[in-house]
């Protein structure tokens, strides 16, 4: 065989390496790809840089707590401040949780006593709500009692220890009428009491003023506060927060150093947090005096420095106390975990709490707030309500509404695909019901009280004058539909009538898809 005509093996054409497939069967070159990886791997860090961020930082808690029952105290009450909590127990039956407010030096006047002397601490309290101004007991219902039950109990209690029978009568009768008028105490129902230096017991239900019984203020707090009180837990409560809390006073060097170094302080420094804590507070997103004049400097720093603070610090203490199934649980999971509101209400409310003021904070403007929104969320209100101005009225209408500690939100109903206002009381979060938040408004004494007293109405309407950030209320309402784009081409659609651009987009859909079956077939 002549070797020339021999068949040689055909030369097979060196094809360029592939790096990496990406849509449509396109190939990247080996620059490409280890750019690509670079950026992975770049993005793999700040993912777990986030991660460890997040589970090392979130924030906030509630106030005093009841173990019992799960109901929320808050820490401050027209500027009296909270001495303990507790439950009233009828056999098994939980019936109502209890607190007492009186101002600091009759606080300061146990400070220094010990924790274990219980009975002496009592006593010395006892003596010094003598001389204050007003000593207020708040009772939250747990359990449904009936008008004259509720009426009986309470004198029941105060008759022994009154020389007055006649102004136990009345006040007998003042809770009689005022539970009346709603029918039976039911749980959430709040009864108020303030005695005054004058020895008057004034009684208020759910926040209506029932009138005033003489000569029993000492009573009406020996009824909590003496060896016989109807809630040992209150009184354990009691010596443990105010009982063995003396410090060393602060010398003139301290107290200017502090001073100079709160004044140069701003929202944007967060609080020292020690290095085993699981939440952190969060800084404010403006200056502290940023939302004046409808929230003044000296509210703003007191419920973000004191309130938000404590809540923090309630909430890392829980979960310390909860062990190893509590810790790496993120704000959210605690507020949406039915299962946790049930078996530990107290970590509840305050993870809530937490979740509510971040997100509390950031419905405020520093500058540019108020006034009405635009895009997506304006179409989506005057579609809901009829016009901007129903929408306000409803909110306005639910904050002056809602009684004693709570929220005003405005959410976003996924299941029947509207806007609803919605109120919570203590810590409730429309998230625990599958209902996205939009905006909210806080409700509690704290956040308004200094600046306005009793004219919640005043402090509402500033709000929506001046501070709401309607730009982050409008990021909430894309969130909720989705996100981003694809929100905003069907709000372009269904709301400015721009079938033109529906139909482009459209043929780019129908192109990407053709094309890609093509390259997978092939």
């Amino acid at each position: 065989m002549n070797p020339r005509t021999v068949q040689q093996p055909r030369r097979r054409r060196k094809r360029p390496r592939r790096y990496g497939r990406v849509a449509h069967g396109m190939t990247i070159t080996r620059p490409a790809a280890v750019v690509v990886r670079t950026l992975l791997a770049a993005a793999a860090l700040c993912l777990i840089f986030v991660a460890v961020a997040s589970a090392a930082a979130a924030a906030a808690a509630a106030a005093l707590v009841d173990p019992a029952t799960g109901i929320a105290f808050d820490d401050d009450l027209s500027g009296l401040p909270l001495f303990g909590v507790g439950c009233r127990r009828k056999g098994p039956i939980k019936v109502y949780s209890v607190g007492m407010y009186s101002d600091t030096s009759a606080r300061s006047s146990v400070s220094s006593l010990s924790r274990s002397d219980k009975a002496g601490a009592l006593s010395a309290l006892r003596e010094a709500l003598k001389s204050s101004d007003t000593t207020t007991f708040i009772l939250k219902m747990n359990f449904k009692v009936g008008a004259a039950k509720m009426a009986d109990a309470i004198a029941d209690s105060v008759a022994p220890r009154a020389s007055d029978a006649d102004a136990v009568e009345t006040l007998k009768k003042l809770i009689l009428d005022g539970v009346s008028a709603k029918g039976a105490a039911t749980p959430g129902t709040v009864l108020r009491f303030d005695c005054w230096a004058d020895g008057g017991v004034k009684v208020s239900v759910d926040g209506e003023e029932v009138g005033s019984a003489p000569g029993l203020s000492r009573a009406f707090c020996d009824v909590f506060l003496d060896d016989d009180g109807v809630s040992p837990a209150f009184r354990d409560s009691v010596v443990r927060n105010c009982c063995g809390v003396t410090s060393a006073p602060a010398t003139a060097t301290d107290s200017s150093a502090a001073q100079h170094s709160e004044s140069k302080r701003s929202s944007h420094n967060p609080l020292h947090i020690h290095r085993k804590s699981h939440f952190r507070l969060p800084p404010l997103p403006y200056p502290y005096d940023a939302l004046q004049p409808v929230i003044s400097e000296k509210t703003l720093r007191a419920h973000h420095l004191k309130h938000n603070a404590k809540y923090v610090e309630t909430v890392n203490e829980l979960i310390d106390a909860g062990g190893a199934k509590l810790r790496g649980l993120s704000l959210v999971q605690m507020v949406k975990d039915g299962s946790l509101r049930k078996t530990d209400p107290a970590l509840y409310n305050n993870a809530a709490q937490c979740w509510n003021h971040q997100f509390y904070w950031k419905c405020m403007a520093g500058a540019g707030g108020g006034g009405e929104p635009g895009g997506l969320l304006a179409d989506s209100i005057r579609r809901d309500f009829g016009s901007f101005d129903n929408f306000r009225k409803e909110m306005v209408s639910a904050s002056m509404r809602a009684f004693g500690s709570g929220w005003t939100w405005l959410g976003y109903d996924g299941r029947k695909g509207r806007l609803e206002v919605i109120t919570t009381s203590g810590g409730g979060n429309p998230l625990s019901e599958d209902i996205t938040p939009i905006l909210a408004i806080d409700m509690w004494e704290h956040a308004y009280y200094l600046d306005y007293q009793e004219r919640r109405i005043e402090y509402v309407n500033g709000f929506f004058d001046r501070l709401v950030n309607w730009k982050f209320a409008e990021k909430n309402m894309k969130h909720a539909l989705g996100g981003g784009f694809v929100p905003d081409v069907m709000h372009q659609v269904s709301h400015r009538g721009l079938p033109l651009l529906a139909g482009m987009i459209s043929a780019k859909w129908v192109k990407h898809k053709a094309i890609t079956m093509l390259f997978r077939q092939s």
